[in-house]
Order: C-alpha cells, then structure tokens, then sequence
C-alpha cells in the first residue's frame, strides 16, 4: 500500500444494478437517489438499469435519464423475466465488484455503505432484512425457508438468502451468476447464495432496513406461494446433489494441485 491508504479506506469503483418492470411511479427519483449517494460518490463506477420489457412508460424515463445523467439503460424491448434478466444484467457488467438492489423503494441507497465497508471480509455480501415492512406470512415463509436451506446444506449464517440487496465479487459475479448453471426459475437468489458457499466463496450477512415495496407488486401472488414452496423444495434436492458432485470434483482438483 502507497501513501498510508489502507484497503479499506480506498475508493474502489463498482458496479450497481437495477431490475426494472414497469415501475413509473418510482424509478427516476429511485435511480437519482442511488446515483447521487454511491455513483457519484465512487470514480469510475458505473450505473445499469437493465429495463425488462415495460408497458408503463419506464422505458421512455430511461432513456431520458441515460442522456441526462450517464446511466446505462439496458433493454431488449421484450420481456425476459426476472432470471433471465438478472443474469443478463450481471453479465454486461465491469468492475470489480457489483451491487444489486431490488427497485420498488424497498432499500435505503445509504445501507450500501454498511456492505462496501465489508468488502475485503467475504465475496458475497447480503443485506439481512431487519424491521421489516411486510407482511406476516412473508416474513414466516423467510424464516422456514432460510432455516430449511441451514439445515438441508448444513450452512451457518444464512438467515436472508433471497435479500435482493446485494454486494460481490468479480469472481462471484463470472463464477456463479454467469456460470451458466442456474436452474432456479423462482427464487434464483437463494440458489446463487446456496452455490457461492459451497464452491467456497466467503459469504456474510448484514442488517439493512427494509420498507414495502412502493407501486405495483413484483412478489408472488399469495395463491402461488403453495407451489413456489413445492418447486422450491424440489429444486434444491436436485441443487444437493450437484453441489456433492461440485464438492468433490473441487476436493480432487486441490488434492492433485498439492500433490
């Protein structure tokens, strides 16, 4: 280190992404907010707003806010859905590390902070819901689930897998987003968080606040959740047995590196 800089107190530009699905009523100051309290605030970082096919007029507001204030307005004019549009996402992007937040005015843009300060401490860092603005039986389903995932994968610390506020790595972004092996359709984040451990990656939470989401609804309809928790649970027995067969292909490959 030159100049008495530590790691920590050095200004590393990232990469933040926005998912957005007709959301007029709040993505220009949403998209305002977060530039102006981490972009502008990080040289070199960039800003992608990866528009999914909206019908609302977002579309015309992003192109808008692309010629006024530099954001990257990514659409294919089509809708992709919330996977494949995340992943789209990750993938165009360049720093050394990413930041994904949910849109719909769910997340403080001041919060990131408590995750860049974390950075150098693990590869994928998730913002823990803490008071959370929601309803009962969404916060029973995240409590179930995460206690199930603990316990099936034999995992400590993972108590908010699906948090759509998120920080990581260069190497978490190539190696698990755009690894090409994700099969989750619902609930894809868990499975990232699910992966990024079990190929060794360091992952840790931290407590954000979390507020209800503000315009239309982008979460499952109450009559899904039923059939989400079967796919679920089917999905991640499929995800065991790829994660054993992923664990031991590794084992081998760092006993022959030490032999």
């Amino acid at each position: 280190m030159s100049g008495g800089v530590s790691m920590k107190s050095q200004r590393e530009p990232i990469s933040l992404v926005f998912l957005a699905y007709n959301e007029i009523e709040t993505i220009e100051q949403e998209v305002r907010d977060f530039k102006a309290e981490i972009v502008d605030k990080l040289p070199g970082s960039e800003f992608i707003v990866a528009e999914d096919g909206s019908t609302d007029g977002t579309h015309e507001v992003l192109q808008r806010l692309q010629k006024e204030i530099g954001i990257i307005h990514l659409t294919s004019g089509e809708r992709k859905g919330y996977r494949k549009a995340l992943l789209d996402s990750i993938a165009s992007t360049k720093s050394g590390y990413v930041f994904f937040c949910d849109t719909g005015r769910k997340h403080d843009a001041q919060d990131f902070w408590k995750l860049y300060e974390r950075r150098h401490d693990a590869d994928l860092i998730v913002g823990r819901k803490t008071d959370r603005e929601d309803q009962w039986y969404r916060k029973l389903f995240t409590k179930v689930y995460n206690t199930l995932i603990r316990w099936y994968f034999r995992v400590k610390g993972v108590h908010d897998c699906d948090s759509g506020f998120r920080l990581f790595t260069r190497a978490v972004a190539d190696g698990v987003y755009c690894g090409g092996q994700l099969f989750f359709r619902e609930l894809p984040a868990s499975e990232i968080v699910i992966r990024t451990i079990a190929l060794g990656y360091r992952y840790l939470e931290v407590p954000v606040a979390y507020h209800q989401r503000l315009g239309p609804s982008r979460g499952l309809p109450n009559k899904k959740l039923p059939g989400v928790i079967i796919g679920a649970i089917r999905n991640l027995r499929k995800l065991k047995k790829e994660v054993k067969s992923r664990l031991k292909e590794i084992r081998k490959a760092r006993i022959g590196a030490g032999a």
